[in-house]
């Protein structure tokens, strides 16, 4: 019955009738604070205290004669169909409603938020004759809320862009993440985000309209901020005389240089037809929002120049390599075809010397020393050139073999020279077997290339130590000599190709600068490092290790009881 007797008369205007309040505390609801309100069971304002009056704009007079209730005048439809909503529970219900808020509309128009109770008003036989409540204006706390709750939803809209950005190097996908959040916080209607790269400006992504103008750096809001590369907001374009119209009916305009490590990479864009949705405070996250799209923009063209430059240089690399087959070839032809000529200049050469030799003067002889010596020279040239081609094609070699042995063969060999050069030479290389994985004749030729070099850089009179030792993981090869050394400031170059040191003392010595260069790559190809000190004018050392092989024969003989010392004098 209570229900349809509040359906039936809500909105019905009926003549101001007295406050349900008692005369005497009219005056203490007028000094209260809180609005507060009494209304007939139609929803008509009966009273209404100053509070109220002030929260609303209006006067007494203008809420008690409006005729109707809050729903009707004070409201929108929203609010309005709300609130006759919670009249009629409480009427139904006879339960009061503590709170319930609602936004209206003061007399200058400003919106305010209102938190109000409602309640009934009874007879003393407990009939309900209206309704009473008390109101406060709760505006500050709702803008502040709704500025909290914006704010955690920019704050968690840039988290979720920095993680999409974190993996992201594409620039386009970049720009579509950006311009989405963009224009999610902003509610721009259009917008686009454009990118420059080797002095030319495109626009990537677009948004709201089509058929973009070229941009121009010279033109409008966008070339302005180009040049200054200082951010704009732009609250109303029609004063702004160098704002050119994408789409009329715009009203505001964000616009942001992209700008990573100092260098302009882009520019951003937004537009929109209420001023109010570009706020300082979605100013300022699109400012945010622009910092993180300029790195990762920055990072997509970086990484986009570094796929570039790598197929570049992987085209650079098929031709270098094609280039560097063509010249080992090359070489190894010329180095293994040469080797017959010089033989027989080298044959002929000793034949007319032998006929000739009792009628040659001193000079003459001279003559046939020089071809003797350069064509020596051009043997040991394509000798060492075509060992170091073997290196670069044959296999590394899994056989084991007996350092020691090897060591000994190849250091006897050297004998001979010694003694025509008038050098001493020692060797102390132990009995034991020193097992080692490698190839012979390499290794041969690494050993055979420092002793030789340590004969040919001693002088007359000098002597020159062979060592090996081993402490059954890694066995050391060395020899040492009393030869003119190496100036310092030359050994860094030592191990370079074609590289020979020329002082006073070594200006006749002949060689061809790879003898240093093919043992480090031996040695190198063999698992082992090369080691090495000189003094100049005192003498140097050179050697290498390489590492042991398994050998139980190793690990059971000392190398100092077995240790064999072979001196052999001039």
């Amino acid at each position: 019955m209570k229900t349809s007797r509040m359906t039936d008369t809500v909105g019905t205007p009926t003549k101001i009738v007295s406050s349900y309040a008692p005369p005497q505390l009219h005056d203490f609801l007028n000094e209260i604070e809180d609005g507060y309100y009494e209304t007939d069971l139609h929803g008509n304002f009966i009273f209404v205290n100053d509070s109220l009056c002030r929260m609303c704009g209006y006067t007494v007079t203008d809420i008690l004669s409006s005729g109707s209730s809050w729903y009707a005048n004070f409201t929108d439809a929203e609010n309005g169909i709300r609130l006759k909503n919670a009249f009629a529970e409480v009427y139904t219900t006879d339960q009061p409603i503590p709170s319930i808020e609602i936004s209206i509309l003061s007399k200058e128009s400003d919106q305010r938020f209102l938190e109000i109770s409602i309640s009934l008003c009874k007879t003393p036989d407990h009939d309900p004759i209206g309704f009473r409540g008390i109101v406060r204006d709760v505006t500050n706390r709702h803008v502040l809320e709704t500025a909290l709750a914006t704010r955690m939803n920019m704050l968690a809209l840039l988290q979720q862009v920095d993680r999409e950005l974190s993996c992201e190097i594409e620039a386009e996908v970049v720009v579509r993440v950006c311009m989405q959040a963009a224009i999610q916080i902003s509610q721009a209607e259009i917008g686009f985000t454009a990118m420059i790269e080797n002095g030319h400006i495109y626009v990537v992504q677009a948004i709201g309209f089509t058929g973009q103008r070229e941009l121009n750096i010279h033109e409008g809001v966008v070339g302005r901020v180009l040049r200054t590369l200082q951010p704009e907001l732009i609250a109303d374009v029609r004063q702004d005389r160098d704002y050119i119209a994408d789409m009329t009916g715009m009203e505001a305009e964000i616009t942001v240089p992209l700008v990573a490590r100092d260098r302009l990479v882009g520019i951003l864009n937004l537009e929109t037809q209420r001023s109010a949705h570009f706020s300082p405070e979605v100013y300022e996250f699109i400012l945010l929002l622009a910092t993180r799209m300029a790195g990762a923009l920055d990072n997509a063209i970086l990484m986009r120049t570094a796929r570039d430059q790598v197929l570049a240089l992987q085209e650079l690399y098929t031709q270098v390599s094609a280039l560097e087959r063509l010249k080992t070839d090359m070489i190894r032809i010329a180095a293994h075809d040469m080797r017959g000529p010089l033989s027989i200049i080298n044959t002929y050469n000793g034949l007319l010397r032998e006929d000739l030799d009792p009628h040659l003067t001193p000079e003459h002889a001279g003559y046939f020393d020089a071809i003797e010596r350069a064509t020596d020279r051009m043997v040991r040239l394509s000798t060492d050139v075509l060992s170091l081609e073997r290196l670069q094609e044959k296999q590394k070699s899994t056989s084991q073999l007996d350092f020691t042995e090897l060591a000994t063969v190849v250091s006897e060999h050297h004998l001979h020279e010694a003694q025509e050069r008038a050098v001493r030479m020692h060797i102390h290389i132990p009995k034991m077997a020193i097992p080692v994985v490698g190839d012979e004749t390499e290794l041969s030729e690494a050993i055979s290339n420092l002793i030789a070099n340590a004969l040919k850089y001693t002088p007359t009179g000098g002597q020159v130590i062979i060592k090996v030792d081993t402490d059954n993981t890694r066995m050391a090869f060395e020899v040492e000599d009393t030869g003119y050394g190496i100036p310092e400031p030359e050994q860094k170059k030592l191990f370079e190709p074609f590289y020979r040191v020329q002082t006073r003392d070594t200006l006749k010595i002949t060689g061809t600068g790879l003898g240093l260069y093919l043992v480090k790559q031996i040695v190198e190809r063999h698992g082992g490092e090369i080691f090495f000190e000189s003094r100049y004018g005192v003498g140097s050392r050179f050697g290498f290790t390489l590492p042991v092989a398994v050998s139980d024969a190793v690990a059971s003989i000392s190398t100092r009881e077995t240790q064999q010392v072979r001196r052999v004098g001039a």
